[in-house]
């Protein structure tokens, strides 16, 4: 049997959003969350997505269970600033576990008792052990068999748009798309610059002027082949001053394709051919341009970049590595020095004393 410390059942919209909120207050480890349609009504407690986004500050690790439709992806988005989201298309109920301890679940309807006609739900409330752990590895065959939101919602997108691949001669053109692909990121921009006269050249011709619109959750990583330390410098902070969140990494080596790539949410992607990068504008410099949705091209962008970023991060440890290396050893031939210098001065005092030993014997 259940004692009534085990199981609660809450009618009163003050008490039900309340005891959510106590409980959150109180994780160190986890919050695992399953929302169908009927539950999306339950984000309108502005206090209690408050109180889940602190989660993420605190370690705790957050998942989401839905179902991702066409109609639902800006609210699937902004589960996604607050922790991982997963796609099923089976899910049906709305339920919370708080540490594998805690089990809430909002019963919908007028299903729990006939003089409570008038609530619109109810909140179930238990901490009984063996019933928490039944709900849990429920959760986890969820997301065992569910998709990544970010992925279902590419996949949304792909079939909401026809498939296409435009080769754009203009530049006025390129630089209309490239203005319309920053304005329509949600996620992630990924913007990779094969010289350093293609940076300035696309931050001279205002290229970078949409990032200052963009809003702060959106993830912008630039990769710049630069020669020069003066210049990592200067761009870092342009770039910066364009959008705050920025994540800026550099490719030393010279690039064998001399490509300006854009890819906006791993679903679009605009590739710029340099035609002559020591022209000094961008309407000059730029040659043809491939605009496309297609998979294969996106994919085969975002390989590209996240090579080159990963390459970029090694060599960067790796001078790290060999900065602390120079550092110590410069400390362990200083220590060698005064260690010599010591034992020197010992035997001159040794010689010192000697003779003046000698010199009394002989008095």
């Amino acid at each position: 049997m259940w004692s009534s410390s085990q199981i609660e059942i809450q009618y009163d919209d003050a008490d039900a959003a309340k005891l959510p909120l106590e409980l959150i207050s109180m994780i160190r480890e986890g919050f695992d969350c399953c929302i169908d349609d009927e539950g999306r009504a339950l984000t309108e407690n502005k206090k209690l997505w408050i109180a889940i986004k602190t989660l993420i500050n605190k370690g705790v690790i957050v998942r989401f269970v839905t179902t991702v439709n066409e109609r639902n992806i800006a609210f699937c988005r902004e589960l996604m600033k607050y922790g991982e989201v997963f796609h099923n298309d089976s899910i049906k109920g709305n339920f919370q576990i708080v540490d594998r301890k805690d089990y809430l679940c909002y019963i919908t309807g007028n299903e729990v008792h006939a003089r409570h006609k008038e609530l619109h739900w109810q909140l179930f409330h238990t901490n009984f052990k063996s019933f928490v752990e039944i709900q849990q590895c429920l959760f986890d065959n969820l997301c065992s068999k569910a998709t990544p939101a970010r992925e279902k919602i590419k996949e949304i997108e792909k079939g909401i748009k026809a498939e296409f691949t435009d080769t754009i001669n203009r530049a006025s053109e390129i630089k209309t798309i490239v203005t319309k692909l920053l304005m329509s990121a949600k996620d992630e921009i990924l913007l990779l610059f094969p010289t350093t006269n293609a940076f300035f050249r696309s931050k001279s011709s205002g290229l970078l002027n949409s990032l200052h619109q963009l809003p702060t959750d959106v993830t912008v990583r630039a990769l710049v082949q630069v020669g020069s330390n003066n210049h990592k410098v200067t761009i870092r902070n342009e770039l910066k001053q364009s959008h705050g969140q920025i994540q800026v990494q550099y490719v030393t080596k010279p690039l064998t394709s001399r490509i300006v790539t854009v890819v906006v949410d791993q679903v679009t992607s605009l590739a710029i051919e340099i035609d002559d990068d020591t022209k000094k504008t961008f309407e000059e410099a730029s040659g043809t341009a491939i605009y496309s949705n297609s998979e294969l091209i996106v994919s085969s962008c975002i390989s590209i970049f996240e090579t080159l970023w990963i390459q970029s991060e090694v060599n960067k440890q790796n001078k790290i590595k060999q900065a602390y290396f120079h550092m110590f050893k410069g400390l362990k031939m200083n220590d060698e020095y005064y260690i010599v210098d010591r034992r020197e001065k010992e035997k001159e005092k040794k010689n010192v004393y000697g003779s003046e030993r000698s010199g009394t014997s002989r008095k």
